[in-house]
């Protein structure tokens, strides 16, 4: 079975300067990576307790360690 939270990924940009964005990340059964979004979140919803919830979820990513985007899988979603 397979899973998916958010998760703060960093990413090197060419002028060396670092960019964080939140992605939705998926994982294998094994809890290794499997794909990632390409794009960061979109927070939006059908109406204010939506967009909430969706807030608290994403907030939950700032309690784990960042991921590199140099060290994700090679083909985003």
């Amino acid at each position: 079975m397979t899973y998916w939270n958010h998760r703060v990924v960093k990413e090197s940009m060419s002028n060396g300067d670092d960019w964080y964005t939140v992605r939705e990340v998926f994982y294998n059964d094994n809890d290794t990576i499997h794909v990632y979004m390409k794009e960061a979140v979109d927070i939006s919803g059908e109406n204010i307790e939506d967009l909430r919830e969706y807030c608290e979820w994403i907030l939950k990513c700032f309690d784990k360690p960042v991921l590199n985007e140099e060290d994700l899988p090679e083909n985003p979603f």
